[in-house]
Order: structure tokens, then C-alpha cells, then sequence
């Protein structure tokens, strides 16, 4: 099964009035069917939050608005981004971005 590339936005794919953020790199935490830790990519605008996910070889894209976010935290090991419908998506073993910039990015923007 071959590597998705979970950073595959570009400029061209944002909103003429929306710019890059932080982005982060990492393991996000989902169970889905047997498998329970996903590659994904967080990254920022100035507008949304786009998650983009390796879901067994497979993109899996999701895009959030800022108004949708309750609160991004950093806890133990990991960044949680916590939703006002309740849903938490926790990423750990970040191995891309800076997980300090990306918070404070985010919680701007709340």
C-alpha cells in the first residue's frame, strides 16, 4: 500500500482572501475498525482547520471551522482539539510543526 501525501494542499486550493498557518504533523488517534492511529496532517488558515488523514491508504479530508472548536489543548503526549459537539481528535508523536505556534495559532482564531 503506497503512502498518501496528507500535505497535498497548495495556495491554489485556498480562498483568495485565505493564507497558511501552522501546520502539524503527527498520529491521530480515531477508532476505525481495527485500525486506531492514522499519519495526519493538521493545517491551518487564516479561515479553517483542514485535517487530512491517511485512512489506510486512503485521504481522508475533513475541514473545520474555527467557530466548530471549542478548545485545542496540548496534554501528556499529544495535541487535542476539542469540538463543541463533544468529539475530541487527539494527535500524538508529532513529527512536523511547531506544536506551541500551532495552539496559539488556533486559539486566535476562537
Amino acid at each position: 500500500m503506497s503512502e498518501v501525501d496528507i500535505l497535498n494542499i497548495t495556495e491554489s486550493d485556498l480562498y483568495p482572501t485565505e493564507r497558511f498557518g501552522p501546520k502539524l504533523v503527527g498520529t491521530m488517534l480515531y477508532k476505525l475498525g481495527e485500525t486506531s492511529a492514522f499519519k495526519t496532517a493538521y493545517i491551518t488558515t487564516n479561515e479553517r482547520l483542514i485535517m487530512n488523514a491517511d485512512m489506510n491508504g486512503e485521504l481522508y479530508t475533513r475541514v473545520f471551522s474555527y467557530q466548530d472548536i471549542e478548545e485545542a489543548t496540548f496534554e501528556k503526549d499529544g495535541v487535542i482539539i476539542t469540538f463543541k459537539n463533544g468529539m475530541k481528535i487527539p494527535m500524538v508523536e508529532i513529527i512536523d510543526g511547531n506544536t506551541e505556534a500551532f495552539l496559539e495559532f488556533v486559539k486566535e482564531r476562537l
